[in-house]
């Protein structure tokens, strides 16, 4: 997927003036790439009803130009849902830490929502005196509750940890009752130009059935492997699972897309780097079937609706970080050493990822075709 240019400052709508003027400034911060802000953006909307007379702006990590891996929120998000997209400060230091203050104070944000990663007590110490020095009241921050700083929560229940995007919830009160995700409140709202521009890469011919494969992760952990890509797209193949294939990903997953691209006997597009992010959010839409890692592209196509196969390690505890899709059969090992949050495995190489087997997977393609839409956990609890 290639990156579009993202500014520091995006605007959407004038800053106010006049009969505006009594319009409050309302920020949320939340750090993060593709993933991170597909998952919150059930709750960006919640907060965009709760403040519709008000200005919002998301406070995010602008990606450095030459990242593949790093995807600004600008590239993906609907039009319209904030006011504004203000670069955050990244690094360490004091002139990180002046550049983050000149930011707040400069803003003058009536309301912040506090939206970052899990953090230690000593970290959250740290954010809520730096907030309370820029004079800007915020919400997810609470010493009292102190939520945002608890790992997600076991749900026995389930056998299954809370979703990001609950944990992210609950330490808010605003969102704190948030429930499951509507298909409206996921939706990308991809426009007619953007299917049409889509479409346009695959010709007059329609397809039967599309399946839609991202191989690429940002974590060498949560790579499945090449060889068992081949294997898997080889038995689709054969078996005429389906009579297109589009591998979906960054211009540096290109190599390895046109190795497993290969394997298929019909017509097939490698798309890696040649779209926008949004563009490849309409080509997913366009499948029938996506597959791939725990990755941002498996977060877009639970954005648009698309049934996914998924293909997890045990990096983060099971549940925190599957598709929001009820449409869905993610493979997980469930190991001793599940939540780890290593970006390498050196001395178990990786097993409860390299245990998963192409056949199993392979098995899942075909079952989806067949079953109502359910999340099914392979190698653990089916709900």
């Amino acid at each position: 997927m290639a990156q579009t240019q993202n500014p520091t400052v995006k605007t959407h709508s004038t800053q106010p003036s006049g009969a505006q003027s009594h319009r409050r400034r309302i920020a949320v911060l939340r750090v993060g790439s593709l993933g991170d802000h597909l998952i919150a953006l059930p709750l960006y909307r919640r907060l965009r009803e709760l403040h519709a007379d008000d200005e919002l702006s998301l406070v995010s990590n602008i990606p450095a130009q030459g990242n593949p891996k790093l995807i600004g929120p600008a590239s993906i998000l609907p039009e319209g849902l904030f006011d504004a997209i203000l670069g955050y400060p990244v690094g360490s230091g004091l002139r990180q830490l002046w550049d983050t203050y000149r930011l707040f104070r400069g803003q003058h944000i009536d309301l912040l929502y506090y939206m970052m990663p899990a953090r230690s007590p000593r970290q959250l110490q740290r954010d809520r005196l730096f907030f309370r020095t820029c004079g800007v009241k915020v919400q997810g921050l609470s010493a009292k509750e102190a939520t945002a700083a608890e790992a997600p929560r076991y749900l026995p229940d389930r056998q299954l940890y809370e979703h990001e995007m609950h944990r992210i919830a609950r330490a808010i009160p605003a969102l704190a009752d948030y429930g499951i995700p509507t298909a409206r409140e996921l939706s990308l709202e991809l426009s007619g130009a953007e299917r049409a521009e889509c479409a346009n890469w695959f010709g007059s011919r329609r397809a039967r059935r599309t399946i839609a494969i991202s191989l690429g992760t940002k974590l060498e952990v949560n790579r499945w492997g090449v060889d068992k890509w081949r294997q898997l797209v080889g038995r689709l193949a054969a078996d005429d699972a389906a009579d297109r294939l589009l591998l979906i990903g960054s211009n540096d997953e290109a190599e390895e897309s046109e190795i497993v691209r290969r394997e298929w006997r019909r017509e097939s597009f490698n798309l890696c780097g040649r779209l926008t992010l949004r563009q490849s959010a309409a080509a997913i839409a366009s499948a029938q079937l996506f597959v791939g890692h725990d990755s941002g592209p498996m977060h877009v196509a639970a954005a648009v609706e698309v049934p996914i196969v998924a293909v997890f390690s045990a990096r983060n505890p099971p549940g925190m970080w599957f598709p929001l899709s009820q449409n869905c059969k993610v493979h997980y090992t469930r190991m001793d050493c599940m939540g780890c949050g290593r970006l390498r495995c050196d001395d178990l190489h990786k097993a409860c990822i390299r245990d998963i087997t192409v056949e199993a997977v392979y098995a899942s393609c075909l079952r989806l075709q067949h079953q109502p839409p359910r999340l099914h956990v392979i190698g653990g609890q089916s709900i």
